[in-house]
């Protein structure tokens, strides 16, 4: 059996797990650091609650279309 017939049937070799690929790289490296200003961090956080707000708006929307779908409630 090779490779792609195992594969497909759901076996994996145990070398697949392997990392072949060492890295020295630094995570400072990687991402750069961000420094920004109390002001920008602060409207950030506000945006990101505005964003809260309105998703939790939109589940309680959903939540009480799918109350009055379950229990067959019609306006009428």
């Amino acid at each position: 059996m090779n490779e792609k017939e195992l594969f497909e049937k759901g076996c994996f070799l145990p070398c697949w797990a392997e990392d072949t690929i060492e890295s020295t790289t630094n995570v400072s490296e990687l991402y750069p650091r961000q420094n920004k200003d109390l002001q920008t961090l602060l409207n950030e956080l506000s945006e990101i609650e505005e964003r809260i707000q309105d998703i939790q708006a939109r589940q309680w929307n959903l939540a009480k279309l799918i109350h009055f779908h379950e229990n067959n409630f019609t306006t009428k």
